[in-house]
């Protein structure tokens, strides 16, 4: 029988392992059992499908093989219908159940599933531009909290863009998925934006796209791995080379490839005590997918967890510095 453990690996999942075996194991069990009767009656309707499909195809062969051909589309299509149902229940009720557990679980932090309920600047970070304008949005779940004395708030956020055809039919595709973050810093900084360098071609289309509320000055930094990945903008050259530590860009570049390595969006700016950062992470943020896989295999969705949710405490130490 497999084994409900977690293994701390990290300085920061001290104590995790405690709260796992009296908050989290007792449910995955309980769980695994449902999961597993439901596998159990998804195979029985899944046999039933195939038998009806092999009879379907049987009379349709009679007709013309060719016409086998709809039959096993749509048995297929009921078949990964009836197990994608299974698997969503599953993995819906555990990320449900284990979401506020960990994020509540470090001190000073306050989870709530939507965006924070204390002002969090969207409209902010839309006016900077490090987020896309969308057709549709989602927000949450989301964290506030304090670390070395500094406030910050991250919330999960999704953008879309939607077109209608002249049929109707409405096309969904995603422009961001990840996490976006405010945080305080103690110097009043000016505005400085760390636009994500799309490339030469797709860089002039994007100053073009945003030139009404893109920062005046083109602020050059003259670091070769920075500029590989962001353009940077101010509004206040003066102050901008006064109040930037010239620590911050080699930090940012060696923070920013961690999330870039398949040129995945992220953007960051400074305005006046505040800091703002974007980042399209590769996999769904605080989402405990497990796949097909036995229950007791979610430690490593959480070990996943546990470390975005480091992200905000990260940037305050590695990045900001003297800056907050």
């Amino acid at each position: 029988m497999a084994e409900f453990n977690f293994t701390e690996r990290e300085e920061y999942e001290k104590g995790f392992a405690q709260v796992y075996d009296t908050a989290i194991a007792p449910f995955l069990r309980e769980k695994e059992v449902e999961r597993q009767a439901a596998i159990k009656r998804s195979k029985n309707r899944i046999y039933i499908v195939i038998a009806i499909t092999i009879f379907l195809c049987w009379q349709a062969a009679k007709i013309d093989p060719f016409v086998m051909i709809f039959p096993i589309f749509i048995g297929f299509v009921v078949c990964l219908l009836l197990f994608l149902s299974r698997v969503g229940k599953v993995q819906r009720e555990i990320t449900s159940t284990i979401r506020p557990i960990l994020g509540n679980f470090f001190e000073d932090n306050v989870y709530s599933e939507g965006k924070p309920e204390t002002g969090f600047a969207v409209d902010e970070l839309k006016r900077l531009n490090i987020i896309p304008s969308a057709d549709e949005h989602n927000y949450g779940p989301s964290i506030t909290g304090k670390w070395r004395d500094t406030n910050y708030s991250l919330t999960k956020a999704s953008f879309y863009d939607v077109r209608t055809d002249s049929d109707g039919d409405r096309t969904r595709s995603t422009l961001f998925s990840g996490i976006i973050l405010e945080i305080e810093t103690v110097i009043d900084m000016p505005t400085i934006v760390f636009y994500p360098d799309f490339g030469k071609t797709m860089n002039k289309v994007y100053r073009w796209a945003t030139r009404n509320n893109r920062p005046e000055h083109r602020f050059d930094l003259a670091d070769a791995a920075l500029e590989e990945m962001f353009e940077v903008y101010t509004d206040d050259l003066e102050r901008a080379k006064a109040h930037l530590l010239p620590s911050f860009p080699p930090k940012l570049v060696a923070f920013s490839a961690e999330y870039q390595k398949s040129k995945k969006y992220i953007g960051a700016a400074f305005k006046g005590r505040k800091f703002y950062m974007a980042i399209d992470l590769s996999h769904d943020f605080m989402n405990f997918s497990v796949g097909n896989k036995h229950l007791s295999e979610a430690d490593e969705a959480i070990h996943k967890a546990l470390a975005d949710l480091m992200i905000p405490r990260r940037i305050i130490e590695e990045l900001l510095g003297e800056t907050r």
